[in-house]
């Protein structure tokens, strides 16, 4: 299938040895809880504002390298910086471009512009302002 799915307050349980992603949604209540198993071409976690590789780990430490070829981290969860909206979107799209190239490996693919004229002033900002 090529369709994303956005779900919201997810756990990852785990990555089986067929590389489909096992997920628990959260609905408030643990009574609310679904389990799914999701069958996937690629898992791209981009999540929070803190570093968040935990799976991408777990991927690595995998028996099947076919797994551990299929999952990155990108935005906050990759490094946890300033602007990480902005810098998550090109992580992405620099990501989707090039997926598919046997060069681009899970923990090494970090995809980013130069610091545009917004993150330079900001970082000039942060800094007189310290």
């Amino acid at each position: 299938s090529r369709s994303v799915e956005m779900i919201g307050s997810v756990s990852y349980d785990k990555i089986d040895q067929d590389g489909n992603l096992h997920i628990t949604i959260h609905d408030g209540s643990s009574s609310n809880e679904e389990k799914r198993v999701l069958e996937v071409d690629n898992i791209i976690t981009c999540a929070g504002q803190i570093p968040k590789d935990d799976l991408e780990r777990r991927a690595a430490s995998a028996e099947d390298p076919s797994v551990s070829d299929k999952v990155y981290t990108i935005g906050g969860a990759y490094e946890a910086l300033e602007l990480d909206a902005k810098r998550a979107i090109d992580m992405g799209t620099r990501l989707a471009l090039k997926i598919k190239d046997p060069a681009v490996l899970p923990g090494k693919h970090k995809f980013e512009s130069g610091a545009g004229a917004e993150e330079k002033l900001f970082k000039l900002l942060t800094n007189f302002m310290k």
